[in-house]
């Protein structure tokens, strides 16, 4: 009979610089080796990020996998067939987990039967010092995950972010099962985010009870380049992608012409010459809090654009069935 408790589950795709530092992590755990195991998942990569898991099966309870369709939601139902124990684990291939990590996951989770959602502390490991306007303006819990100002106790789904998260897995169903065409994949440039907390929501809805602590923690490592505008600006876009399919009740009443929110139609058309003048302005909080606020609306009107093309073409193929 397997000893197996946990199961820790991540996805990646061309991993190869972030994860032998959060292998390495891994081998300090303090759980002994046959109450754990890892699934990973390598998601069609072209670099060595397979030759990097395969080396470290000798010092870790690492199955590896590979998923040749693209895409985060594809490659976590692959690595759902393999699971195992009573808690499952689902993390990133960036993070430096504590050595106490999963010891204190399953502290939190006998300690709190009434729960059966589980979130941990994420704290950033810079590569690269942000400059303050970013620090101060920024969304960082967006951008990067991180959730320092998230006090302990019961919380929203919603506030579950995917570098550590936890769940029974008695209230988990066959597959990671989120919106199609929601989270990171490799052959779409601008793709809606947020399948963490859509997964998440999923089973709050089913009756799941979330809690968060402190207690579980890993250091996000956040790359180099990532602290830019332009990267943080193409965050902002996806995260407005994400709000139309994670929260369809903020567009539901509406008014929209020819399928699109009126309203954030005309903030964009609006802003978008002063969005142009700020860009030419030094980098500076008030920069930001414009920009930002005018990607997040492209992305809105992007994702309402992709769908009702989506829609038209569904049309056309029936009407061409027929």
């Amino acid at each position: 009979m397997s000893k197996v408790k946990v199961t820790i589950l991540f996805s990646t795709y061309n991993g190869a610089k972030t994860l032998p530092t959060m292998l390495d992590a891994l081998c300090a755990a303090t759980v002994p080796s046959e109450e754990w195991k890892i699934v990973a998942v390598d998601n069609n990569s072209n670099d060595n990020t397979t030759e990097i898991l395969n080396s470290y099966k000798e010092r870790l309870p690492l199955e590896v996998y590979f998923e040749p369709k693209q895409g985060k939601q594809h490659a976590l139902t692959q690595g759902f067939r393999h699971l195992e124990g009573e808690l499952v684990i689902l993390t990133d291939d960036d993070v430096i987990p504590a050595p106490d990590w999963i010891e204190q996951f399953l502290a939190l989770a006998n300690e709190q039967p009434q729960f059966a959602i589980f979130g941990g502390l994420i704290t950033p490991e810079w590569e690269e010092k942000p400059a303050p306007w970013l620090i101060k303006y920024g969304h960082l819990g967006i951008l990067y995950a991180l959730n320092d100002d998230l006090p302990e106790g019961p919380i929203s789904a919603a506030l579950i972010s995917g570098p550590n998260s936890a769940f029974r897995r008695s209230i988990l169903g066959p597959g990671y099962i989120v919106h199609d065409g929601l989270g990171p994949d490799a052959t779409i440039a601008q793709f809606p985010m947020g399948e963490d907390t859509a997964f998440a929501l999923r089973l709050e809805t089913s009756g799941a009870k979330a809690f968060h602590s402190r207690r579980p923690r890993v250091r996000h490592i956040v790359r180099k380049g990532y602290v830019n505008e332009g990267w943080v600006l193409r965050r902002g876009e996806r995260y407005g992608m994400g709000l139309v399919i994670i929260r369809p009740n903020l567009f539901d009443r509406k008014a929209k012409i020819s399928g699109l929110p009126i309203g954030s139609v005309l903030r964009w058309l609006l802003m978008a010459p002063a969005s142009f003048v700020v860009k030419r302005f030094p980098l500076s909080g008030l920069r930001f809090k414009l920009l930002w606020a005018q990607s997040v609306r492209q992305g809105i009107l992007r994702q309402f654009l992709k769908q009702r093309s989506t829609t038209n073409n569904a049309i056309y193929s029936q009407v061409g069935a027929e």
